[in-house]
């Protein structure tokens, strides 16, 4: 359940989303909710790492959203609920197939800090694609949350997998939407010997 990988995100995956948009990130505006998404393409499926960062003018709205009963904490459930939101919000595809995303963990910071406009929290989500065929592919992601506050960036990370080849980045002009053209290269089984001995 979503309860149960709350707050249990490492900070890795941020410094490294911190890493790929690092003017953005610490040059957004107070009244917009930058939303950073760097995107992980694996062989058996995708990962989204999402760092979510309301400015000061913007934050009590997006609190809003998140802290439903206003006691001034968000609890497991409205984190819970608030992940659900957001991904209600994310179309993934590839190869014009919709991926169905899997939230797979999170982590909020106190609402005091988000008012600070400094404040981020955290989500990823897992999608299983299934064996890839060898040769090109493309991924589509589309963000639609909160977006007459929001402005998006997106990103594909570089391959853990030397199996993975990114080619071509494409994004809209505000980045809400983006196409990321990858190569496959399975590995291919060693054939063994016919002289080999059993």
């Amino acid at each position: 359940m979503a309860e149960a990988v709350t707050r249990t995100l490492c900070h890795l995956p941020l410094l490294i989303a911190l890493l790929a948009f690092p003017s953005a990130v610490f040059a957004h505006r107070d009244d917009q909710y930058l939303q950073a998404t760097l995107v992980a393409i694996e062989p058996s499926g995708v990962r989204l790492q999402i760092n979510l960062t309301p400015g000061v003018a913007v934050a009590e709205q997006v609190l809003a959203q998140i802290d439903r009963d206003r006691d001034g904490a968000i609890s497991k459930n409205e984190a819970a609920v608030y992940a659900k939101l957001l991904k209600r919000d994310l179309t993934l595809r590839m190869d014009g197939r919709k991926l169905e995303l899997k939230l797979t963990a999170s982590e909020f910071v106190s609402p005091a800090e988000l008012r600070t406009g400094s404040g981020t929290i955290q989500m990823e989500f897992s999608a299983i694609s299934g064996p890839l065929a060898a040769g090109p592919h493309r991924l589509t992601l589309e963000n639609r949350h909160l977006t007459t506050m929001s402005v998006y960036l997106i990103n594909a990370a570089q391959p853990r997998f030397a199996t993975v080849q990114i080619t071509r980045q494409k994004r809209n002009e505000n980045q809400s939407a983006g196409e990321i053209e990858f190569t496959f290269h399975p590995v291919q089984p060693k054939i063994a010997e016919s002289g080999a001995r059993s």
